[in-house]
């Protein structure tokens, strides 16, 4: 057989076949990229822009890329801007906002109220603690305020902590106070009362205790405990609007600067997840006892609103991001066991945890202390 007359047959086949494969690959990747296209048209088409107002420690969230991506999954883009849960509340416009987003439920339940809607979204929650320092700790410890347990500090006498700033005690008089042996007053430092909802919670806490350990609930006992509520927070002078600011100084400035600062237990684990080295710092929190829960609450002002109320609150990729943000949440995982794998000691579970004052008389006791600043 000529093996010549063979050879050309079979190249010219080669090349058919070569230039038909070449043909219905680049098909096939049209196709796709056409699909591939349709598909980010029909996502766009059916993403929504939910705008709404934010405390300022939810920002980080949902700046977060990741955060952002798992909201695009549920068709979601969120345009947030910052303020104060009180001013939450006294700027609901549904006609720019879809939702409002306040760190604490009694805000919550005065924006619920003027938006009439008809459910809310409570997708995380945090426990109030004192962001403090090992030797301000251990200096309370000897005190007797503060007791450790399981790796964490409790301030398990809060009625003497308060004694000590009603009687205008400086650090340096207490019994074993030489690694803070200063003139320094013995202060719990907060935010703004009038604008921020940590400082609220820190007025529910202290105004429960000294209410002989009841949440304050007429006029009366508003008007008892006023005086030294009012003194609590005109004695720490300039105060931010909102809680990263003086976090941000409570980690640059140090001890010196800040003894002890009200915060959210999310804000420590945060800068801990983020910065595992300053983990063995002097660092601490201490949880008081009883403390109070800061609720995350989203009150949906219309469908957009409700759509993100449900993403946040039932999507597990995002409740588990909740948790890189030092949040807990609801379900099977709630957080503490997250970071326990990261070193970061917390109490499981916050068993000892009151309810903070309803929004009207959280309201009469900040519109008095308003009244006494200069």
């Amino acid at each position: 057989m000529n093996t010549q007359r063979l050879i050309g047959p079979a190249v010219a086949l080669l090349l058919v076949t070569a230039v038909a494969s070449g043909i219905w690959y680049s098909h096939g990747k049209l196709r796709a990229e056409h699909a591939a296209t349709e598909q980010q048209q029909l996502d766009a088409a059916q993403t929504i822009v939910a705008h709404g107002l934010i405390g300022s420690e939810k920002d980080a969230f949902f700046a977060d890329t990741k955060v952002r991506a798992a909201l695009a999954h549920q068709h979601l883009t969120v345009a947030v801007e910052k303020a104060g849960s009180r001013a939450i509340a006294r700027s609901y416009n549904p006609q720019h906002d879809d939702f409002g987003f306040p760190s604490g439920a009694p805000a919550a339940a005065e924006l619920q109220s003027l938006a009439h809607a008809p459910e809310t979204f409570t997708p995380f929650y945090t426990p109030i603690v004192i962001a403090s320092w090992r030797p301000i700790a251990q200096i309370l410890e000897t005190n007797h305020i503060v007791t450790e347990r399981d790796h964490n500090y409790y301030i398990t006498d809060m009625p003497a902590l308060l004694k000590l700033m009603q009687q205008h005690a400086r650090w340096k008089d207490l019994p074993g106070s030489d690694a803070f042996s200063t003139n320094k007053a013995v202060l719990v430092n907060s935010t703004d009362v009038r604008t921020s909802n940590s400082a609220a919670m820190y007025l529910s806490l202290a105004s429960y205790m000294v209410n002989g350990q009841a949440v304050v609930q007429s006029q009366a006992e508003a008007d008892a405990v006023l005086p030294l509520m009012t003194e609590l927070f005109l004695r720490q002078g300039f105060q931010e609007g909102s809680s990263a600011a003086p976090f941000e100084d409570y980690l640059a400035l140090g001890m010196g600067k800040t003894p002890m600062l009200v915060a959210y237990e999310s804000q420590l684990v945060a800068f801990w997840l983020a910065h595992p080295e300053r983990l063995h710092s002097d660092m601490v929190m201490m949880y008081p006892v009883p403390t109070v829960f800061s609720k995350h609450v989203l009150v949906p002002y219309d469908d957009k609103g409700r759509r993100l109320g449900e993403a946040l609150e039932r999507d597990p990729e995002l409740q588990d991001l909740a948790h890189q943000f030092g949040f807990r949440t609801g379900g099977n995982t709630k957080g503490p066991e997250i970071w326990e794998q990261h070193g970061i000691h917390t109490p499981p579970t916050v068993v000892d945890v009151i309810d903070p004052p309803t929004h009207e008389w959280l309201e009469k006791m900040i519109n008095g202390i308003e009244q006494k600043f200069p």
